[in-house]
């Protein structure tokens, strides 16, 4: 049986890795993510790798977002440390766009596919934050699960922050001391909290789109899949007032906007078929009120993004409601949300794909693509076509239903003509003409029979309430 972790300086990592893989070419570490960052550990390891190259292997840095400085993305370090990230933001986004780190794309529920048993990036180390329970000695990883089961399958060096800022929640979080072989309590950075949205003052365009959501898909009794931004609280604020009951929480990612409907009683899970009376995510972020909220909280319990984002899962929460974002959407019915164009790294597909596809009948529920019509730079977000040589978190072969703050454009069902007519017709009035005059002009748009420019076409429903913009 393996003692208790042994209690280590941040500063010891590189000697530890050097002890235990001094032999090898090349090592691949996994890292805990999102909120639950272990950003001194990072800090250390790049010190040490700078310190201890001739000694320490190529360490290939596998993880979702991560916040705060990720310093081993520097210039100049790339021959002896880089990043497969599979959903990026700030330095590792820059360092991608640079060429400095590597984007891997996958999916947060096929995660297992590349870090598993026998994968290609099978993990030998893992860095992560924990919380302990001093009444039990179990160790909960937080606010962030992801796929860390997943690596620690696998993995001979276990490397944990003690994080007493971090909640302690329950679920699948909750592992033992056994399974950490070092610890790491001084000089631990906190767990990163943001600003809570104002549910009560909502933009225009973004309540446009959650009144809609809300009043063409969500009944009493629906699980709800949510993404963090402003629209998903606009959604949000509209549901905490539309009267509808009890909903239910399958998601990737639970914020304070699902926070604020299970406190006031509209999301209770009793409902839901499995995991019925609690709500169940792979990640925690937002506000410091939130992870106040989940600590040892059992009606809020965490689970791998490997069994929150697969089509069991997801299925068998139905009726079901998944709402999330996009880049950019075409006339085909073509959704892209981790590159802005090419040569623009943006982000990562996350878990857009896995509930799209899980919700590919409508019998499971509805997978929303909500977004305005017009990007910060003032250009259209619907487009003829999108752009050459970028990937794609949903295709013109499923089936979703597109809101915009001028209508609802229902995908499922429809041939390509009507598809590029119901997706026009809720673009921005600037430019819905030419986008109209694009499908008139182009033979692959099929018309459907009496076609017209000036009949509302089948899938859409217009805007038709009196929200301002």
């Amino acid at each position: 049986m393996k003692a208790k972790p042994k209690k280590i300086k941040s500063g010891h990592i590189g000697r530890i890795l050097v002890e235990h893989f001094g032999k090898r070419k090349n090592i691949n570490c996994y890292v805990g993510s999102n909120s639950a960052t272990p950003t001194t550990s990072l800090s250390a390891l790049t010190e040490a790798i700078k310190e201890e190259s001739s000694k320490l292997p190529f360490m290939k840095m596998i993880h979702i977002l991560l916040h705060g400085d990720v310093p081993y993305v520097e210039e100049g370090l790339q021959d002896r440390v880089k990043a497969y990230s599979i959903f990026s933001g700030g330095d590792v986004r820059e360092a991608a766009n640079a060429g400095r780190a590597y984007y891997l794309p996958c999916t947060l529920g096929t995660m297992d596919r590349l870090i598993g048993t026998g994968c290609a990036y099978e993990i030998d180390v893992v860095i992560m934050k924990v919380r302990k329970n001093e009444l039990t000695g179990e160790y909960s990883l937080g606010l962030s699960v992801d796929a860390i089961h997943s690596a620690l399958e696998t993995a001979s060096v276990v490397i944990a922050e003690l994080d007493p800022s971090m909640p302690f929640t329950q679920g699948q979080s909750v592992i033992s001391s056994q399974d950490i072989d070092y610890i790491i309590e001084d000089g631990v950075k906190p767990v990163y909290a943001f600003d809570a949205p104002d549910f009560d003052d909502l933009p225009g365009a973004e309540k446009r789109i959650g009144e809609m959501i809300t009043e063409h898909f969500l009944t009493d009794g629906t699980t709800l899949q949510v993404g963090l931004g402003k629209i998903p609280d606009a959604v949000v604020g509209i549901i905490s007032s539309s009267g509808v009951k009890d909903l239910g929480v399958q998601t990737e990612l639970y914020g304070d906007g699902l926070m604020h409907l299970q406190q006031k009683g509209i999301i209770n899970n009793k409902r839901k078929k499995i995991n019925t009376g609690y709500s169940t995510t792979s990640l925690i972020m937002g506000s410091q009120a939130l992870y106040d909220y989940v600590h040892m909280r059992s009606q809020v319990q965490m689970r791998p993004c490997t069994y929150t984002n697969i089509s069991p899962t997801i299925r068998d929460c139905a009726p079901f409601l998944s709402i999330n974002t996009a880049i950019g959407v075409d006339l085909s019915g073509n959704v892209w949300a981790d590159f802005i164009d090419p040569m623009h790294y943006y982000g990562g597909v996350g878990g857009q794909p896995d509930f799209i596809r899980a919700l590919s009948h409508k019998k499971y529920g509805t997978p929303v693509i909500a977004m305005k019509s017009l990007a910060g730079n003032g250009k259209s977000k619907i487009v003829t076509a999108a752009p050459s040589g970028i990937t794609l978190t949903a295709s013109a072969y499923d089936g979703v239903v597109i809101v915009t703050e001028y209508g609802i454009a229902d995908l499922r069902d429809l041939t390509t003509g009507f598809k590029g007519l119901a997706i026009a017709s809720i673009s921005h009035p600037d430019v819905r003409e030419s986008l109209m005059k694009s499908i008139y002009d182009d033979p692959r748009m099929t018309k459907p029979k009496g076609f017209s420019l000036d009949k509302i076409p089948p899938g859409v429903i217009p805007y038709t309430g009196k929200t301002p913009i």
